[in-house]
């Protein structure tokens, strides 16, 4: 992907839902410092372009609600009559199950809305925020959180991942350079983070070979 190399070894496989390109629709939540920011196009699918600058945008406050006429007022007025209730009514209970969950990004491309209005997501990308476990773990299910793409998962760290899942502190190990010089002993995360910032303000950035905390 790009410029990094990794094994693909998760699939999905889902029915085919049969549907017109005028059905294919564009949505993004994404948190700010203030709320979040709900995004539209009445174009969805691999050649939506750039939506950043063309899609319609409404900022919902912290602790606000959004209603449906809202909605249907700001984000969707380009979409056929029609479909203007079902796909606003998703879109608001869509904002609240992405608040309960702690969600910190989601966009659906493309959400298909057909002529009978039945609402079907074709395709999601989105980012949870792992310190609400304590919060939303028994909703969430079981979740993994594996290491990124292109570097596969030290065993080192994955036996501190599976302690961290069974107690309440925060026990923390990354590799950052397996072949690295300058080795750092755990800390508490504040400290951790300056003594990281340390060795990579004196210029020693690529031989901090970890990065941990407890």
């Amino acid at each position: 992907v790009e410029v990094v190399t990794g094994v693909l070894d998760t699939f999905l496989i889902e029915p085919f839902v049969p549907h017109e390109q005028q059905d294919e629709y564009y949505i993004c939540i994404q948190s700010t410092r203030v709320g979040e920011e709900m995004l539209f196009y009445h174009e969805g699918g691999v050649d939506v372009g750039d939506v950043d600058s063309k899609a319609e945008r409404l900022q919902v406050p912290l602790l606000e609600e959004v209603t449906a006429a809202t909605v249907t007022s700001q984000l969707i007025t380009r979409v056929p009559l029609e479909r203007q209730e079902k796909l606003a009514s998703f879109l608001v209970t869509f904002l609240r199950v992405y608040r309960q969950l702690n969600f910190v990004y989601a966009e659906i491309n493309p959400i298909v809305v057909d002529q009978t209005g039945r609402v079907t997501p074709l395709d999601l990308a989105a980012k949870i925020d792992e310190t609400a476990a304590f919060l939303c773990q028994s909703q969430w299910g079981e979740v993994d959180f594996p290491a990124p793409f292109g570097r596969a998962e030290f065993k080192e760290e994955a036996f501190i991942r599976d302690m961290d899942a069974k107690t309440g502190a925060s026990l923390k190990l990354t590799i950052l350079n397996h072949k690295g010089r300058v080795w750092t002993m755990v800390a508490g995360g504040g400290a951790s983070v300056v003594y990281a910032d340390t060795i990579s303000d004196l210029g020693f950035s690529h031989e901090l070979a970890n990065y941990g905390e407890y």
